[in-house]
Formats: C-alpha cells, sequence, structure tokens
C-alpha cells in the first residue's frame, strides 16, 4: 500500500501532510501488520510553499495545481522519514 498524504487525506490541506506522514510513520511502528503493508507514502511537493493561479506574475516554483510542500519542508520531512525507517 501507498498512502496519498495529500488529496482527500489532508483536505488538500498541504501542510497537514507532514501530520499524516508522522501518524502513518507511527502506526507502522506499532503495528507489525501495518509495517508489513504500508511500502511508501505519495508526498506532493515543488520548490514553493502551496499553491499560485496561473497569473500574469507567477511565482517560479510554485504549483498552479494541488497545493504543495516547497523545497525546504519536503527535505526535513524526507529526514525525518529515514530516521524512522
Amino acid at each position: 500500500v501507498i498512502i496519498d498524504c495529500n488529496h482527500n487525506n489532508s483536505g488538500k490541506q498541504y501542510l497537514e501532510q507532514i501530520r499524516i506522514t508522522r501518524e502513518v510513520l507511527h502506526s507502522r511502528r506499532n503495528s507489525k501488520e501495518v509495517g508489513k503493508m504500508v511500502k511508501g507514502l505519495m508526498i506532493e511537493s515543488y520548490i514553493e510553499d502551496g499553491a499560485q493561479k496561473i497569473c500574469d506574475n507567477p511565482i517560479y516554483g510554485q504549483s498552479v495545481t494541488d497545493p504543495c510542500l516547497g523545497w525546504e519542508k519536503t527535505e526535513r520531512l524526507i529526514y525525518d522519514i529515514a530516521e524512522q525507517v
């Protein structure tokens, strides 16, 4: 199973991906069954946090579709995940 940490699971609140990731990792540590079943996490990230509307003055590196974690938060989250698996 790959857990989608964004979309409906986060209510499209991109910062909730961090909480969801931590909860899934906690569940994996505390349940052998969950640990065997969950093989990965899908985390939406891009260069800059959030999302933007398509406009005349776009922000380079910010999504124009779903809100995403920016690179700094993503990098920190990847290191957190690595420490726990």
